[in-house]
């Protein structure tokens, strides 16, 4: 069983991580330098669809289990096939860009399939360990990542230019409100919190993780975000892949201790490893569920390679991140959709 801090941690991890990687960029391309404002928006909309959900949630059921309830086991199969898409396509362009970027920034010299190679065995480790540890393991580690995050905000106080965010709207309302909707799938994370449920102590115990999660995430994405739109004017902010990684490179300690980046790297690369351990255990899961398999362990390797294997369709990182943006139109859908219908339906049939 999972305890209220267990959870809190991993789905705090699960929200921010994308932030970490190429996330940031693709806000500031569309919005410029209102990006924050943008994101900002994006939370206050999830947060209003989690807490209806969560509210109306009323059954210490995972989500597959609450389709069953109402459409037999046709209905159970397609959500949980559906589920498995949807954490599926979230989760894939971890796979590509993080071995990319260690051979950027730390392994030049290092051919990128043994990177990938050691990269999917830690993450196949890591999902076998099951999630009682990997949420274990969150709990004991996040603490340091907040320190460390604490650190990188303040250190960067001297790069903070506020005519970096001027004009206030960036590109323009339209690209904010409209057409910058789709970053909400920052917060399809979320969707881990409904498959977990029967993992946790009680429902209130997930309920409480659940809002913790969503407003501590949330408010350090915006953090970070704004963060970055402080450092780099744009659109020089649109020219750098991963943005979180380049400002960590800017600050300066001291003549003994030259450079931030070091501890960055350390913390950066442990909090991408957790998270995807927990997504190859948690997609191995809602397949064992769906088809109400003995375990979920025999599915952990096939599902690393299965991601692998899409991970790469795209001919480069940048193709990469355009596939990725595309794919987050077909998944906040499903991971806001999905459990919203089936609470509300929870609640009409008891």
């Amino acid at each position: 069983m999972l305890k209220k801090k267990e959870l809190t941690s991993i789905l705090i991890n699960a929200i921010h991580t994308k932030m970490l990687l190429t996330y940031p960029r693709a806000v500031v391309m569309n919005s410029g330098n209102a990006a924050w404002i943008q994101l900002l928006y994006n939370f206050v909309v999830a947060s209003a669809l989690f807490f209806i959900t969560i509210t109306i949630y009323r059954s210490k059921k995972s989500v597959i289990d609450l389709a069953e309830a109402f459409g037999g086991r046709t209905l159970r199969v397609i959500t949980g096939v559906v589920i498995f898409a949807a954490l599926t396509l979230n989760f894939v362009n971890v796979i590509r860009i993080f071995p990319e970027t260690i051979k950027i920034v730390l392994l030049q010299d290092a051919r990128l399939e043994l990177i990938t190679a050691i990269f999917i065995l830690a993450i196949i480790l890591g999902a076998y360990a099951g999630i009682e540890s990997i949420a274990r393991i969150h709990y004991l580690f996040l603490p340091i990542a907040a320190v460390m995050f604490l650190i990188f905000i303040t250190m960067l106080l001297p790069y903070y230019d506020f005519d970096n965010i001027m004009p206030i709207l960036g590109n323009g309302a339209r690209s904010i409100f409209i057409s910058g909707f789709n970053s909400i799938s920052l917060f399809s994370d979320m969707l881990l919190l409904y498959v977990l449920i029967p993992n946790t102590q009680n429902l209130d115990e997930a309920k409480q993780s659940g809002t913790k999660a969503i407003l501590i995430g949330g408010g350090v994405s915006v953090i970070i975000i704004l963060a970055y739109c402080l450092t780099h004017p744009y659109p020089v902010s649109g020219e750098f892949t991963v943005p979180v990684y380049q400002m960590a490179r800017m600050i300066h300690l001291s003549s003994f201790f030259s450079r931030f980046e070091p501890f960055f790297q350390f913390v950066w690369t442990i909090l991408i490893l957790l998270y995807a351990s927990l997504y190859v255990y948690v997609i191995s899961y809602v397949w064992q569920i769906t088809f109400s398999l003995k375990s979920e362990k025999p599915m952990i390797i096939p599902v690393a390679l299965i991601c692998y294997a899409i991970a790469m369709l795209p001919e480069s990182i940048i193709s990469g991140i355009k596939a990725q943006q595309v794919m987050n139109t077909l998944v906040y859908p499903a991971a806001f959709a999905v459990p919203l219908i089936f609470a509300a339906l929870s609640r009409v049939k008891k």
